[in-house]
């Protein structure tokens, strides 16, 4: 065999033209780009499904405050959804379009007394899951102190608690 075939036969390794740590540091870049990218999928879901969560719990609050500033005493057991005619002359349409635009399933009520003591605003998810604890956790930083398990905005595994209070 002569060594023209034995070449042709073998192949011709070609030497890179950069070096091998400039070619990983690109692969290193892109799959980080593509993580940050992912992740942020991820947050932007949430945030999307907090905000709608947060404006449920703004406007249930504002409703209950005032009806509790004018009547001097808390409604009744009510669903969000459909409050009743207890709450007669009181705009309630920002509150069931917010609950009604809510991108979390699940039932949300007003109990006047709840296992903490108070009158609480309820949310009962459809699915239980992270989905729905990470959605309210964010909800929590914005509108209590950031703590799940503490606070005016309690966060357990089945349900999530918004305490009112007129201090």
């Amino acid at each position: 065999m002569s060594a023209d075939e034995n070449a042709k036969q073998a192949g011709i390794l070609r030497v890179p033209l950069e070096p091998l740590w400039v070619s990983a540091g690109r692969r290193g870049f892109w799959g980080l780009l593509i993580g940050l990218a992912v992740a942020l999928v991820f947050v932007v879901m949430d945030h999307r499904k907090a905000n709608s969560v947060s404006q449920v719990c703004m406007q249930a609050r504002i409703i209950f405050m005032q009806y509790h500033a004018e009547k001097g005493e808390w409604p009744k057991a009510c669903d969000l959804a459909a409050p009743g005619g207890q709450f007669g002359g009181f705009n309630l349409e920002p509150m069931t379009t917010a609950v009604a635009k809510c991108q979390i399933p699940g039932k949300w009520a007003f109990v006047p007394k709840c296992e903490t003591g108070g009158p609480a605003v309820v949310f009962t998810p459809a699915e239980l899951g992270r989905s729905y604890e990470r959605a309210f956790g964010v909800v929590d930083g914005w509108l209590d102190d950031g703590h799940a398990d503490k606070g005016d905005l309690l966060v357990r595994e089945g349900v999530a608690l918004l305490r009112l209070s007129v201090e």
